[in-house]
């Protein structure tokens, strides 16, 4: 299955009722496809325009026949602790918290916590336990913002 393809065929239906495009999962549990399609907007998104946004998307994808044999399409929010699909999206919080694991082990170690501290070119930077960690985005395996529910958002 074509990721991209099916990105190219949701991003205008979703564009076109003011929202843009977070990014998209694909797991594939069971017999059925699962796609998870995460939208947003300056100031939030309402669960009114997450059902709009999923019967637009589920319209587009019928109509262009972008995804072969059944699947389950769910919109939502990228929500506090969102997972970060590109390198660019980090870049608002550097000074946040992020948890990021790794395809491969960096010197013995898959999964860390730390503060964004960097973002640059193919690379960020986090700060673990006060010692700065250069990681390559393509190294990343998934990456998510670490709400601090004490702090304001």
């Amino acid at each position: 299955m074509n990721e991209q393809l099916i990105l190219d065929v949701l991003r205008p239906a979703v564009e076109a009722l003011g929202l843009s495009v977070w990014g998209l999962e694909i797991e594939n549990p069971g017999r059925r496809k699962v796609l998870r399609l995460y939208v947003e907007k300056p100031g939030g998104v309402s669960v009114g325009e997450c059902a709009k946004a999923s019967r637009h998307a589920g319209l587009a994808l019928e109509v262009e026949d972008a995804v072969p044999g059944s699947y389950i399409l769910e919109v939502s929010s990228p929500g506090f602790e969102r997972r970060f699909f590109h390198l660019e999206q980090m870049q608002p919080y550097v000074g946040r918290d992020v948890r990021v694991q790794l395809e491969e082990p960096l010197e013995g170690r898959k999964n860390f916590k730390g503060e964004l501290s960097v973002v640059a070119d193919d690379r960020f930077t986090l700060l673990v336990d006060e010692e700065a960690v250069e990681l390559h985005w393509r190294d990343v395996k998934r990456a998510r913002l670490v709400h601090d529910f004490e702090q304001k958002a």
